[in-house]
């Protein structure tokens, strides 16, 4: 597979910009322009440690499998990945069922049916099953086929409460950050697996993100993210934890986790985000600038990345193949994809984190 090119910018580059995340990776708008150059490899020449992204979707694709009449349930379908992700399944025939937490206020409603399901609200997950079996859809399909585990809000703020940031609105606003991205969907996961098949084709899949692999140490900024980074780390090793044990139990189900780099959403636009720090009506913080870069900088950001419709088309190839890979990245190493999805910061971003490794690679 072609490599992605490192753009020639040393770590003093890197530390010397304001920083901003994106849904999926990290950048700084004033590194989109050195970002721009043909890519064609990642790390160096001198034998230092060189990635090789597994990037999707692929150019070149001949399916195994039709997904014509096969259920789907797709977390967070009302805009964004989940919106890109249903309708690419649609489009292949799939019945869709998304979800969103307030499906009666989604401007430009999709297509398909909207489910009220809040992942960070163990409540509103337990009773989910039961709306979901209520559905004529399933009522006529008599199972799922596929679980979409997509929903997500970015979470911004600094890892160490200043003033004036109330401790326990801090604590609670991590607490939710938490929730809506790693242990609602292990709730959610475990609270559909009883209408997934016992045999033949079934499939749980995962929005992740290309930050799950960042601590954000490496980046100038990037600890303002640490909420986002840990939790979507921590939702990656229980997929493919998960992977493990349904692999070593013989079950049916296979799992693919998804991890997209920079993306254009609304994740970043207020009020969208989980805030864990005081802000006003624009999201803005009155006391510190740095908080203020790094969510500027994210939004602009998305608002140049890469269409969500490559997630959605990514999720088809992999819910069509027989035996899908378990991790990969939605990016490209072609221009002027490279430079949207930011994939040179985030993989130099990972040689830099290598350094400092306890485990570095050679």
């Amino acid at each position: 597979m072609t490599k992605v090119a490192k753009q020639g910018l040393s770590r003093r580059h890197l530390f010397g910009t304001p920083l901003a995340f994106a849904a999926g990776s990290v950048a700084a708008p004033a590194l989109l322009s050195a970002l721009a150059g043909e890519a064609n490899a990642t790390g160096d020449c001198d034998g230092h440690p060189k990635l090789d992204p597994k990037y999707y979707p692929l150019r070149y694709f001949q399916p195994d499998i039709s997904l014509r009449n096969k259920l789907v349930v797709v977390t967070g379908a009302s805009r964004g990945n989940g919106r890109g992700i249903a309708e690419a399944l649609a489009t292949l025939g799939a019945k869709v069922i998304g979800t969103s937490r307030n499906p009666a206020t989604v401007p430009n409603p999709p297509s398909f049916p909207l489910l009220k399901l809040d992942i960070a609200d163990p409540a509103s997950v337990l009773a989910f099953p039961a709306q979901v079996a209520a559905h004529p859809a399933f009522r006529q399909r008599g199972k799922v086929d596929i679980l979409c585990n997509n929903a997500g809000r970015m979470v911004f703020g600094s890892i160490v409460p200043m003033p004036p940031t109330d401790p326990s609105f801090y604590f609670a606003q991590r607490d939710l950050g938490v929730r809506t991205l790693f242990s609602g969907h292990v709730v959610v996961t475990n609270a559909m697996l009883p209408l997934l098949p016992t045999s033949g084709y079934a499939r749980i899949m995962f929005t992740i993100s290309s930050i799950s692999y960042l601590t954000g140490y490496a980046q100038q900024g990037g600890s303002y993210m640490d909420v986002y980074n840990s939790s979507k780390a921590a939702l990656r090793s229980y997929a493919n934890c998960l992977a493990a044990a349904l692999r070593d139990g013989q079950s049916n189900i296979r799992i693919s986790c998804v991890h997209p780099y920079a993306m254009n959403t609304k994740l970043g636009v207020h009020p969208n985000p989980i805030y864990t720090q005081p802000v006003d009506t624009t999201g803005a913080s009155a006391t510190d600038p740095i908080f203020n870069a790094v969510v500027a900088g994210g939004r602009q950001l998305l608002a140049n990345a890469l269409p969500p419709s490559m997630v959605g088309e990514a999720f088809a190839q992999l819910l069509q193949t027989e035996d899908p890979e378990l991790n990969v990245v939605v990016g490209s190493p072609r221009e002027p994809l490279a430079t949207q999805g930011a994939n040179s910061f985030v993989e130099d971003g990972l040689l830099a984190e290598n350094k400092v490794s306890a485990l570095p690679l050679r």
